[in-house]
């Protein structure tokens, strides 16, 4: 399938909030991970740092030399996200405890999940590795008390559709990768006559009026959903994954990992001054949506993204991959995973 064709398939609904042990299956003392398996030893600082904080997020462990000799050890597992129905975005720190949007794609069955937008802390934990006890706190009150009172409403009416919204947000000019103004905005109004009939409904205005991009967790949940169900019936050739880990980047076609180093990013996005020695290369697995034809892939096409040059290069010249040509100028996806195919 071509990017073309699968931007606009798919009938996602937000569907529940539930915790990752209980959707995905997940084993105690198992921490998931963004980007392709890798050994705790081989992994970057800022994802051996959050490995060690998601033993405190969990309470396996009480000191970092404790975590670290659990992690060492194997007593504590690290596997990578796409290994399950879900991904992890920028670090993509997931266990049990973790709520996960659980997102139903009704044209093709697939459903997986992925942890919410964090409200005032951002990425936070799941997303940057980052603890405190507010951090953690703040998190579990989102999956218990903030939205289950919501999705108990959008249960009752068969869940809450999200397909319209997506495609007026690309008419919009979204891309729905790094810029979600228009979904935000349009989700908002969607969902307010549901949060209206929570008792909590103020402190539910507050986070979709003021949590940046939010819909940003749910067009992945939307794109893996997508994604699972088409692998599931069968469809071949359809590279159901792609993300990176800061020290290599892997796709999923049919169900098999292919790995390349993790590049660099190229483009606007940089802080102002920084240098390349001190950037980490790729990491999270936020191109589920490239791989469904939403954000690098939609970048060459619209003008409002200003892609030219070598950002055209690179889109037009990437091989293409079940449906993706990986990369918008901005961000690309290294030539040498494609060649190994």
């Amino acid at each position: 399938m071509k990017p073309e064709e699968l931007r606009w398939k798919g009938d996602p609904y937000w569907i529940d909030v539930r915790r990752a042990g209980d959707f995905l299956g997940l084993a105690d003392k198992t921490v998931l991970h963004a980007g392709p398996p890798i050994e705790y030893d081989r992994m970057c600082l800022g994802h051996q740092r959050s490995m060690v904080n998601a033993c405190f997020f969990e309470g396996w462990a009480k000191t970092e030399e404790e975590a670290v000799r659990m992690l060492k050890s194997g007593e504590v597992k690290v596997e990578a996200a796409y290994d399950y129905d879900t991904n992890g975005s920028g670090y993509g720190i997931i266990t049990k405890s973790v709520p996960l949007l659980i997102v139903e794609d009704r044209e093709t069955g697939g459903v997986a999940g992925l942890f919410p937008a964090e409200g005032k802390f951002g990425g936070g934990f799941c997303g940057w590795g980052v603890y405190s006890e507010e951090i953690a706190a703040n998190l579990k009150w989102i999956g218990d008390e903030l939205l289950p009172p919501l999705v108990a409403v959008l249960k009752e009416v068969g869940g809450f559709p999200m397909k319209e919204l997506f495609h007026e947000a690309l008419r919009m000019g979204d891309e729905l990768h790094s810029s979600q103004k228009a979904i935000d905005a349009l989700f908002t109004r969607a969902i307010i006559p549901y949060v209206l009939k929570c008792e909590n409904k103020d402190d539910l205005l507050e986070y979709f009026a003021t949590t940046n991009r939010f819909t940003h967790n749910f067009g992945q949940a939307a794109s893996r959903a997508l994604l699972l169900g088409l692998e599931k019936q069968g469809v071949k050739g359809l590279m159901t994954a792609a993300g990176g880990n800061g020290v290599d980047y892997g796709i999923k076609v049919d169900g098999k990992w292919h790995v390349a180093p993790s590049p660099m990013i190229i483009g606007p996005y940089l802080t102002p001054g920084a240098k390349k020695e001190n950037q980490l290369p790729w990491i999270g697995d936020s191109s589920v949506v490239e791989c469904r034809g939403w954000g690098g892939t939609i970048r060459p096409i619209n003008p409002e993204f200003g892609v030219e040059g070598e950002g055209l290069v690179i889109n037009g010249g990437m091989m293409d991959v079940n449906g993706g040509w990986m990369g918008a100028g901005s961000t690309r996806m290294p030539l040498s995973v494609n060649e190994i195919l």
